[in-house]
């Protein structure tokens, strides 16, 4: 079985990392000091805090522990630190390229004098930072999150467009729409335009769906927003013919083991069916979701699908292949990072 190091010195391409899952805690008291913020505990207590070390009752409540790290994304610096950061920590996994994720409603959300443009430009201006100190390419993804006022969404939605199609230094590194969060408690009809909207804009769009629900919401999810790829989607497990309409399709599933037993979406890291949808020949990729909050790394995440899943070297390539060929960044980027890297 792969070591440690050895998995850190495969090549690889993660496509679902979330900015404000991954805060170093040094940086969220930093920016707390600096900008007089009360986290509402100690710096001693910060770690129990703002990380996740066993699992949950349920999604809604690790969703809920994300309380800390917004509080601290609330300036242009402190989220263009955090950008950078991402990419230095994605870097040192061994990432060659790197999907971030973000949700402008969120991030602002509680910020009057914090608006869509200020975030944006922080982290195009934070990713700039990284990939010039780094060997690494970048995309980001903008995310809706479901529970947050249609409005609120929908503004979101526009200004990420007219980024992605402005003149802002790296805006074309926007190449991808999400929508995340809870799915239990929406109408899934409801983002249908928004989801429309970013895919007519040239957005490559993946969706949240199957995490804690059900087969049944990822077939809707699929049947109504068309999605290019999935995050997480395990609920589909059990459906044999979803399964089958998944890899016909070409649908990648955009995989997270340790977040999913996290969030009790899986009961044990051993029963993840990461080796079965690879078995049927469904693409996928290997991701951290949250890595700061859940204090583990991608490393860890490729270490666990060879402790458990049996892959080996040549499994990682052919995944982290895939993966890259189901990336949102343009065609030239990815043929590049395909002969240069694996």
């Amino acid at each position: 079985m792969l070591n440690r190091n050895a998995i850190r010195a495969l090549p690889k391409c993660e496509l679902h990392r979330h900015l404000d899952g991954s805060v170093r805690l040094e940086t969220i008291a930093e920016l707390a000091a600096h900008q007089n913020l009360d986290l509402g505990c100690s710096d001693e207590e910060l770690a129990e805090r703002a990380t996740i070390g066993e699992p949950m009752s349920n999604l809604q409540e690790v969703l809920q522990s994300f309380s800390i790290t917004q509080k601290v994304l609330c300036s242009y610096d402190a989220i263009k630190r955090v950008a950078f950061e991402n990419v230095e920590d994605a870097f040192r996994d061994g990432v060659k390229l790197l999907e971030l994720r973000f949700a402008p409603p969120f991030i602002s959300a509680g910020k009057n004098d914090l608006g869509n443009d200020e975030i944006i430009e922080a982290v195009l201006d934070g990713v700039d930072q990284g990939m010039e100190k780094y060997p690494i390419q970048v995309g980001l993804i903008g995310i809706v999150p479901r529970p947050f006022d249609y409005s609120v969404n929908h503004r979101a939605t526009e200004d990420l467009i007219r980024y992605a199609r402005g003149r802002y230094k790296h805006s074309e590194r926007i190449c991808g729409f999400d929508l995340a969060d809870d799915e239990l408690k929406i109408t899934h009809e409801k983002f249908v335009p928004l989801i429309n909207r970013a895919a007519s804009a040239g957005l490559g769009i993946t969706v949240h769906t199957g995490e804690n629900t059900d087969a049944r919401c990822v077939k809707k999810s699929m049947d109504l927003y068309k999605p290019r790829r999935i995050g997480h989607g395990i609920q589909a497990a059990g459906d044999d013919s979803l399964l089958n309409r998944m890899r016909d399709s070409g649908i990648m599933l955009e995989l997270c083991p340790t977040s999913n037993w996290l969030t009790h979406s899986v009961s044990s890291i051993e029963e993840h069916p990461l080796p079965l949808f690879y078995r049927r020949g469904i693409p996928l990729s290997i991701n951290s979701d949250d890595p700061r909050l859940m204090n583990i790394d991608l490393v860890h995440e490729y270490e666990i699908c060879a402790r458990y899943y049996g892959l080996e070297s040549d499994d990682f390539t052919k995944i982290n292949r895939e993966a890259v060929s189901h990336s949102f960044l343009p065609d030239d980027i990815r043929k590049e990072v395909l002969k240069t890297c694996f």
